[in-house]
């Protein structure tokens, strides 16, 4: 008799092994849950189609073109301002956190997708409204793609540099137009972290600094005074330095 119940009892516990075995099986199999990962061209795609539903250009004069922000926000609350540089392909919202993680969109996109390439950004130690007397704005350097700040790099050559001297920024409250008088390879140092810009001498020493480097272009005959704005972007094969193209604020329209 206890044979009996023993058997049909062993048969249970060994069919509930093993469901609890393919159970974990399974679920091992499964992909564990997190964030999209970001796919480089998806990402360029969304952002040119962003582009075309968004923004208004102007190709007479770029200082005039238009930006829905209301679609852009319907999109992406973060998105607070849009920056375009004739002569390249950077034509992109610039987002800024608003949580705690200050360089969040060096790895998430608009669309909240996980890795590069990111989105053009700045921290929150900036203010929103570009009257900081050094604004700085990150990208990535995507060299297969050539797609967010790597175009930056156009700056390298002289010719370019004088002939493409203009950055226009676009801000729901109005429209900025920037001189680039430097484009320069300057060390990686944290630029924010490193001067006091509150204290116009040590604006004036970091002009000097991008004045002086050994790499890149200036134009010498420029009337730099603050704001200014700071682009920044990696140099593909050497991490301890950063590709900075720098520009005064020349024309501004606030409304």
């Amino acid at each position: 008799m206890i044979k009996k119940i023993l058997i049909p009892l062993c048969v249970v516990l060994v069919l509930a092994l093993g469901g609890i075995g393919g159970f974990a099986i399974y679920n091992s199999q499964k992909e564990p849950e997190g964030p999209k990962e970001a796919d480089p061209v998806k990402a360029e795609e969304l952002y040119v189609e962003t582009r075309d539903t968004a923004v208004e250009g102007d190709a007479a004069d770029p200082y005039m073109t238009q930006v829905d922000f209301k679609a852009l926000r319907e999109l992406n609350p973060d998105v607070y301002a849009w920056i375009k540089i004739p002569g390249t392909n950077i034509d992109y919202p610039i987002l800024q956190s608003s949580g705690e993680e200050i360089d969040y969109y060096l790895d998430w996109t608009i669309d909240g997708k996980y890795g590069l390439p990111g989105a053009i950004y700045t921290q929150k130690y900036n203010t929103t409204g570009f009257m900081d007397p050094v604004t700085v704005i990150y990208g990535h350097n995507m060299g297969k793609t050539g797609t967010m700040f790597t175009e930056l790099h156009k700056y390298e050559e002289r010719e370019f540099f004088d002939a493409n001297p203009y950055i226009y920024i676009y801000l729901p409250s109005g429209r900025l137009k920037y001189q680039i008088f430097a484009a320069v390879a300057f060390d990686n140092r944290y630029i924010l972290g490193s001067y006091n810009f509150s204290d116009s001498e040590d604006v004036s020493k970091y002009i000097s600094e991008l004045k002086a480097c050994f790499q890149g272009n200036v134009n010498d005959g420029a009337d730099i005074r603050n704001p200014i704005i700071t682009l920044s972007t990696c140099i593909t094969g050497s991490p301890e330095q950063r590709w900075l193209v720098n520009a005064v604020l020349v024309e501004e329209t606030r409304y």
